[in-house]
């Protein structure tokens, strides 16, 4: 989107350049389905998360359960397992955690945005390039850099208030000093956020629980000792403490909970990396190496799991094993006093996730027909994930002291994962117009998995088991083709044939046979035809139209006779997904931005989810879930001049989503229907033409709608509808001031 970052624009071309190739090209000479925002844009919008992309770019979906708990989606590719989409920040890959249902996808970790260059989105599988995890497409986040020959320095604040919950603050600040001129620079950046709590608990009176906070910030160093070498180290730190924003849809009541016991999660993300660039001329050569290191507590209400087992009919069926025996006294009295202990409890998850990726490339850089990338790519993620069943005070809700006494279940899961790519992409533009592409990645992955009970839990139907391992490896390719043809320097028109995949692994049932603990990789194609096209000057419009077909997915599921509670991944079924992408991006007059996007997503099994070795609820026809069919989003901002010193701005972003299911299967009691919903955010107030300062009252979700992006369902919630949703309406100020 061209013309949405003015301070990344070249003077000529009036174009965002973007690196999404991992060398430099225009946006609208790049063949792919992207979308790339300004800094300067995020920056007018309010944008402080990856979250708020969505209204930037079509086929775009985040599944937000609050932060650290976000599972992103393009496309529609989504199931259990590894992450569908790659996320990161500036080179730096970043991982959720594989927790205790193999799902790292669903805790994608999120940092703050500011000062931020660009967000490129890249929709469709970039498997060559870009590995594993991204067969859905990837995300992007690159930060501004510290320049070497000047003193700049940027300060934000926001004060807002949420209609019917609390007030809430943030501060953003930034800092860039030269050491050395030209030779040597370190920006800082950091930030302070107190969220503004709206959700009541009504089962203990207490209102605005989720008013938590985070803190971070970053210090990225840039050395230039020649003009040919540049060596970036940074570091990154974000700290989220938070209750659950969840709230419970049969209190028949918006935002209110009846929970007895805390939900939230607890966060710490270390990101430490070091790139090197070294320009030889003809090529480029850049090396990465990058260290993430998270530590996460995820906490989760279980209590209405055990509701109505605290009797006599629960202790046969629980404790003896057989409804039709009867406890004695003494057993239904144990029993009683454990399951009693346990009506106020959760799930308590402390996990560590430690992943080391490195990457070598060399690119091209002549500027001629022909153009190539080629690249060695290396992970090794460590995780573990401690599961404990932790009781809480019955008068207040909290959870008490992690002490053994406390602790009625207690499980831990070892999970390594190790990968090792080559890669490679070569172009060739033949007479100016035609652009043919071919890529090719050879991976090779080995997950390894351990488990042990500490402490058993019979409404688990768990028990105290020793330590055990498996393993699994695999090896293969993932290809892409794309051809381009540019008929005018304002119309291109490329097609596009591209594979993606994500690695298999093992299931951590402790128990159950070797023979159904692995589970291999998922892969898909993805076919599209594109155009880009400036059909008059300051419009832009670019329309894209796909089909992905996706085998051997992973799927969640249960096989009978193992004797445990606990659910496995498999490969089952497959899914045909098609859509269509639309982009608009005008300037009709002077000081007029309009914006708009649509998104078109029908994501369907196309086969039943059955297999020798398990049998999943997915049936050939139904719709993938928290996949709506459409995504439609716009924006609208106008500047004028004021005086000559003084800007008015006004700016409206709007963005509809349609329904969509939590589950697969229409005959699935847990199944939930997110319905569809509108939000509307409205800025406006005055700002320097040179961008020197702003000030800006807002009003977010203008029309208090109920914008739920999350019902669901399991028997830990007892049934009940667990609901994340987007803040009510929320009013606020923001004031920036830049130094340089």
């Amino acid at each position: 989107m061209p013309h949405l970052a003015h301070a990344q624009e070249t003077e000529n071309s009036g174009e965002i350049v973007v690196t999404a190739l991992k060398r430099d090209t225009r946006l609208q000479d790049t063949p792919l389905a992207i979308s790339a925002v300004g800094g300067e844009s995020l920056q007018r919008g309010g944008t402080t998360s990856f979250t708020d992309l969505t209204r930037n770019t079509p086929s775009l979906r985040i599944v937000d359960s609050g932060p650290g708990n976000r599972r992103v989606i393009l496309r529609g590719v989504t199931a259990a397992g590894e992450p569908t989409v790659g996320v990161y920040f500036d080179e730096s890959p970043v991982s959720g955690s594989v927790s205790t249902t193999s799902d790292a996808a669903s805790s994608t970790p999120d940092l703050r945005l500011f000062d931020v260059q660009r967000a490129e989105v890249l929709r469709g599988p970039q498997g060559t390039l870009y590995g594993s995890g991204s067969m859905g497409g990837t995300v992007r986040i690159i930060y501004e850099k510290p320049k070497t020959d000047r003193i700049e320095a940027a300060v934000a604040g926001t004060m807002s208030a949420v209609d019917g919950g609390s007030m809430g603050a943030s501060t953003d600040a930034m800092i860039n000093l030269p050491i050395v001129e030209d030779k040597l620079a370190i920006r800082v950046v950091g930030n302070y956020n107190q969220f503004a709590g709206y959700v009541d608990n009504e089962f203990y009176g207490t209102t605005n629980i989720n008013d938590g906070y985070s803190y971070g910030g970053r210090a990225l160093v840039r050395f230039t000792p020649t003009d040919e070498l540049t060596v970036d180290l940074a570091a990154y730190y974000e700290k989220v403490s938070t209750d659950s924003p969840r709230w419970i849809a049969e209190t028949g009541k918006r935002y209110v909970t009846d929970g007895r016991s805390e939900s939230g999660n607890y966060d710490k993300n270390r990101i430490y990396s070091g790139t090197i660039n070294y320009d030889f001329g003809p090529v480029a050569l850049t090396a990465v190496t990058t260290y993430f290191d998270r530590d996460r507590t995820q906490v989760g209400d279980v209590s209405d799991t055990f509701n109505g087992r605290d009797n006599a009919a629960g202790c046969a069926r629980y404790h003896l094993g057989n409804v039709n025996l009867t406890c004695s006294p003494t057993e239904l009295a144990t029993y009683l006093e454990q399951t009693d202990r346990i009506l106020y409890s959760s799930l308590y998850q402390p996990q560590r996730i430690k992943n080391w990726t490195n990457e070598l490339r060399v690119s091209s850089t002549d500027g001629g027909p022909f153009n190539w990338t080629v690249g060695l790519f290396s992970e090794d993620r460590k995780t573990t994930v401690r599961s404990t069943l932790l009781t809480a005070d019955p008068n207040t809700g909290q959870l008490q002291d992690f002490v053994d006494e406390n602790i009625f279940y207690d499980r831990t899961i070892k999970d390594r994962l190790k990968q090792k790519a080559a890669f490679a992409e070569l172009s060739y533009k033949f007479f100016d117009k035609l652009t043919l592409t071919a890529g090719a990645r050879y991976y090779d992955y080995d997950k390894t998995v351990g488990g042990r009970i500490d402490k058993g839990q019979e409404h688990y139907s768990s028990r105290v088991t020793p330590y055990t391992e498996e393993s699994s490896s695999e090896d293969g390719f993932v290809y892409k083709f794309n051809v381009s043809y540019e008929f005018t320097s304002d119309l291109m028109v490329y097609a596009q044939a591209a594979q993606g995949f994500r690695p298999g692994g093992v299931n951590q049932v402790i128990g159950l046979p070797a023979a159904l603990a692995a589970y291999k990789s998922d892969s898909l194609w993805n076919y599209e035809l594109g155009v880009k096209s400036k059909i008059m000057p300051g419009v832009y419009f670019n329309v894209t139209g796909y089909q992905i077909d996706w085998d051997d997915l992973q799927v969640s599921g249960r096989t009978a006779g193992t004797g445990s509670v606990f659910g496995l991944i498999a490969n089952a079924g497959a899914a045909r997904i098609r859509g269509a992408e639309v982009e608009l991006n005008a300037t009709p007059i002077d000081g007029l931005s309009l914006i708009a996007n649509v998104g078109y997503t029908d994501a369907k099994l196309s086969e039943d989810q059955v297999s020798e070795v398990v049998i999943a609820t997915g049936r050939k026809g139904d719709r993938l879930a928290y996949v709506p069919k459409w995504n439609l989003a716009g924006t609208a901002e106008y500047t004028t001049g004021l005086t000559d010193g003084l800007d008015g701005v006004v700016r409206v972003d709007a963005s509809y989503t349609s329904n969509s299911y939590s589950t697969l299967s229409p005959l699935d009691v847990y199944r939930r229907k997110v319905d569809a919903f509108e939000l509307v955010n409205l800025r406006f107030g005055v700002q320097a033409p040179d961008g020197e300062w702003s000030a800006h009252l807002f009003i977010n979700n203008l029309f208090d709608a109920a914008a739920v992006n999350s019902r669901g369902s399991s028997s830990n919630t007892g049934g009940k509808t667990t609901v994340y949703s987007a803040p009510p309406r929320t009013f606020g100020l923001s004031l920036l001031k830049r130094f340089r």
